[in-house]
């Protein structure tokens, strides 16, 4: 699990590293820079033409030693230094100076004075210290750079991004790619500020690991370390029952896809045993496509609207495609009059829950909810944006004792506890109808083996979006179902604990 820090608790790090080490800042400055150019190196040839834009900062210091590393390696840079008004500091002074011993640096007092050729443009104008809106010619030379058609890549964090909060108030450099010091910043993971970012990549400069170890954070990235095999091993005499025995309370007249997504996802996943509860009309459908569920038959045709008993269950999951009937939202309230076990809610629950904040107040602590943007908003109100709805998330997780899954690229998942954990897997194939439905299936049958709410959440989102690369890998992006998760599931859980598998 990777920490996200402040800005301000990177600046201590660095300080830190440069104390206890000891190393001196431009050293660690030399150290950072060819990190840099290692990872930089990797995806970009030496035929490659390349112009680095440098501020007077510490950014433009490495900006300036990158330049001359890349030069030393057969690369034509060319460098242009930003003047508007500020001194160079210190470090940023002695890598200009050590570049400019061999090669001219175009000092640009003025935006149309910046001549753009090259292959691909390095931003190097402003670092994750930034703590004020860019304005003036720094503005005018990012909305310059930006126009210009070439690969482009930020250094540390693109100009004009704050590390740690959302405010778009003047122009940001807009990357392909985000070679970034050490830890991804919490930036990164907010649709409005990630959008910038384009693809990234975090490089280790050695800053101090026992700093990292004694800090704390309220931000949290999930790596593949953090997936316990020993959630997913089975011992010889072990039974059905030991895994759990679900409800899933899904699918209308039109809607029994969902049904079976979320109900194949809950098998494939491990649970022992599994009754869908379902519209009559649903009664063939799923019996044919998945003769291992059993199957609890509402009285109406299309929709559900009553629940025989349910304290038999390890745990229920209630939303994917039951609808917004009134009939279907008084026997959610019945439910929940009658549940004192965690629960899982999608889709159509959440809706439901949405129309009656006294529901709200009914669900089992340690339930999961997992809202996408618009059921986001009907739950909680429209948020100014994105880290905005992560604090209010975590605020009504901690509040309630719940666990809210905010579905995402970069999914957050909040719990009782005032964390929020970001995921790291998926991609934009997955945004596509049953996806959700899939992933309430996984959470489900964690749920039911006795695994905690927050775990479960955390493995069930990892291994969704993990099903969800592998199989954009074999159909593309374009042409990614939901079904094609569940193809991949078995993969995923079968190789779950081999280091060496993806």
């Amino acid at each position: 699990m990777i920490k996200i820090l402040s800005a301000e608790q990177i600046r201590q790090w660095d300080e830190f590293t440069i104390q206890k080490e000891p190393v001196s800042s431009i050293d660690l400055m030399e150290r950072a820079s060819a990190a840099f150019v290692q990872e930089f190196t990797k995806r970009v040839t030496s035929d490659a033409s390349i112009e680095v834009i440098c501020g007077p900062g510490n950014n433009g210091g490495d900006g300036f030693a990158i330049a001359r590393m890349l030069q030393l390696q057969g690369f034509r840079v060319k460098c242009f230094l930003i003047d508007f008004g500020a001194k160079l500091s210190v470090d940023c002074r002695t890598n200009y100076n050590r570049f400019s011993q061999n090669n001219e640096v175009t000092i640009i007092r003025n935006s149309a004075d910046l001549a753009l050729e090259a292959d691909l443009i390095l931003d190097a104008l402003f670092g994750s210290g930034l703590n004020r809106p860019i304005n003036g010619l720094a503005a005018e030379v990012i909305v310059k750079v930006n126009q210009f058609k070439a690969k482009k890549v930020a250094l540390d964090i693109p100009s004009g991004l704050f590390a740690d909060k959302v405010e778009l108030q003047t122009e940001v450099f807009k990357a392909d790619w985000t070679i970034t010091f050490q830890v991804p910043k919490l930036t990164f993971l907010i649709p409005e500020t990630g959008f910038f970012v384009g693809e990234w990549t975090a490089v280790s400069i050695g800053l101090r690991q026992d700093f990292l170890e004694g800090i704390q954070t309220d931000y949290y990235l999930l790596e593949k370390s953090d997936i316990k095999p020993e959630f997913f091993w089975r011992k010889k005499f072990d039974h059905k029952g030991v895994f759990g025995k679900v409800l899933l309370i899904a699918g209308s007249k039109g809607k029994m896809g969902a049904a079976f997504l979320a109900a194949k996802a809950c098998l494939r996943s491990g649970a022992g045993l599994l009754t869908v509860h379902i519209p009559s009309s649903g009664n063939a459908i799923l019996q044919s496509l998945l003769p291992e569920a059993m199957v609890s038959l509402d009285e109406h045709e299309d929709y559900s609207t009553k629940l025989n008993e349910v304290d038999g269950y390890d745990v229920i999951a209630v939303g994917p495609g039951i609808g917004t009937n009134k009939a279907t939202g008084e026997m959610l309230n019945q439910l929940l009059s009658s549940m004192n076990k965690p629960m899982v809610f999608d889709a159509d629950a959440l809706n439901l829950l949405s129309r009656d904040n006294k529901l709200l107040d009914m669900i089992p602590e340690h339930s999961i909810l997992t809202p996408h943007l618009g059921e986001y908003n009907r739950l909680f109100g429209e948020a100014i944006n994105g880290l905005d709805r992560i604090r209010k998330i975590s605020s009504f997780a901690e509040q309630k004792k719940l666990v809210i899954i905010l579905k995402g690229a970069h999914t957050a998942i909040a719990g009782p506890f005032g964390k929020v954990y970001f995921n790291s897997t998926g991609n934009a194939g997955m945004a596509t109808a049953g996806s959700g439905d899939v992933l309430t299936g996984i959470l489900t049958a964690f749920m039911a083996r006795k695994i905690e709410s927050v775990s479960s959440a955390m493995l069930g989102v990892y291994i969704h979006g993990w099903a969800g690369d592998l199989a954009q890998n074999k159909v593309g992006k374009t042409s990614l179902m939901a079904s094609d998760l569940l193809c991949n599931l078995p993969e995923v859980l079968n190789n779950v604990d081999d280091s060496n598998f993806i």
